[in-house]
């Protein structure tokens, strides 16, 4: 009788039905510049494989397609980098270049235009506190089936990351999106930006 504990074992003895370990880690090896404008969300690209046991993942799609039905973790992880706002003051001095509504006039030191129209130190105060809403999500399908956002400060570098099971089907298309109400670019490094996924042990 076979002993082996191998999935290369092809005899008629052996006791369990073995299916191959589904296993793969893919980075971003290239950074990838998003536009709010352009578009609600992208596929994040992940185009260098650390390892596929399975040979399930392709990275020239950026999309991971199991080839056993089972109940699979799933692990994406994303950095963003916003592009910086401009100012629209020419000096630091420079006083509030906005057109009073009641008068009509630039730069206007009237009641009405003091009352609804903050200085220039006022407004670089207030901008501090704006920020922008980042999201990833796990795509199955054509569905985003996990989604992760946050409130973030404007000009600042985030990492995004979720995790999640799922019971997949061979077949099915797994994919990474991205969206943002910033325009920026989407970090390339292994730490920073990857893609990962394993599938349980069970009986599916």
């Amino acid at each position: 009788m076979c002993h082996k504990k191998h999935n290369d074992c092809h005899c008629d003895n052996k006791k369990h039905n073995l299916v191959r370990a589904s296993a793969f880690r893919a980075n971003k090896n290239t950074p990838q510049l998003y536009e709010a404008a352009l578009t609600p969300s992208v596929k994040v690209l992940f185009q260098t494989e650390q390892f596929d046991l399975a040979d399930e993942y392709n990275p020239h799609i950026s999309t991971f397609i199991p080839t056993k039905d089972g109940i699979y973790e799933i692990t994406a992880k994303v950095s963003f980098c916003p592009s910086k706002s401009k100012s629209n003051d020419s000096s630091k001095n420079k006083k509030d270049n906005c057109k009073c509504d009641y008068c009509s006039k630039n730069s206007c030191n009237c009641d009405y235009c003091r009352k609804h129209h903050s200085s220039s130190k006022d407004k670089k105060r207030n901008s501090s506190k704006e920020g922008y809403v980042a999201s990833i999500s796990i795509n199955v399908n054509g569905d985003n089936l996990d989604i992760v956002n946050d409130f973030l400060e404007k000009s600042r570098p985030i990492g995004l990351s979720v995790t999640t099971i799922l019971q997949l089907q061979a077949g099915d298309r797994v994919q990474v999106l991205f969206s943002a109400d910033a325009n920026g670019e989407i970090l390339a490094e292994a730490s920073l930006t990857n893609f990962q996924a394993a599938r349980f042990p069970s009986p599916m």
